[in-house]
């Protein structure tokens, strides 16, 4: 019987079996928190961001066409809100869309006033989604994440589900009530994106 000459070749070989097997079991479970889709959802569901940057869009034709959802910008800060936003949330009564609503989380601003211009011009009907909470700035300070926390939970503290347009990775900032959407650059194109709730 022949033996090995080298013998810390079948040691080396097991042990690099061992890693890739930890890394797949790694991923899979890191792909499991990152992803949108959440695991008893329908995977072909569909949404689109709108504001008034994009040219008139027919909700009827969305939604023939497939789209499911849409997220319509709110506001930004504490004086900005989005021209379009209360002319699509009365179309969309019309059809069978579930919207939410986007905030445009400043770091000029206060937490408090992101709330309350939010609430001034949006009112207490922001959707069936969670508000979606978007970074306004390329900053991840902890002093803008902690800034941000407070607002999600002042949203949550008046009953409205929350998600934020961070990584996973932030989640130490924020309460466990608190949704994420993976922004990283694998993820589908910002406007549009899995639905996380159906």
């Amino acid at each position: 019987m022949k033996r090995f000459r080298h013998k810390y070749t079948l040691p080396a070989i097991l042990t690099l079996l061992i890693l890739a097997i930890a890394f797949l079991l790694v991923g899979f479970f890191n792909f499991k928190r990152q992803t949108t889709l959440p695991p008893d959802a329908n995977s072909s569901a569909i949404g689109i961001e709108l504001n008034q940057d994009i040219d008139y869009v027919d909700l009827h034709k969305l939604q023939s066409n497939g789209v499911s959802f849409i997220y319509l910008k709110a506001t930004q800060g504490r004086s900005y809100f989005d021209e379009n936003y209360l002319s699509y949330r009365d179309q969309v009564l019309g059809t069978k869309l579930a919207f939410g609503s986007e905030v445009y989380y400043s770091n000029e601003s206060t937490p408090m006033q992101h709330y309350r211009y939010f609430f001034k011009q949006v009112g207490q009907n922001t959707g069936t989604l969670p508000v979606l909470v978007v970074p306004a700035v390329t900053t991840r300070s902890p002093k803008y994440l902690q800034s941000m926390a407070r607002f999600a939970a002042m949203l949550q503290a008046s009953g409205k589900k929350v998600m934020v347009k961070l990584d996973h990775k932030y989640q130490g900032y924020f309460n466990s009530q608190t949704l994420f959407m993976s922004s990283g650059n694998k993820a589908p194109n910002k406007i549009f994106f899995l639905v996380l709730y159906y």
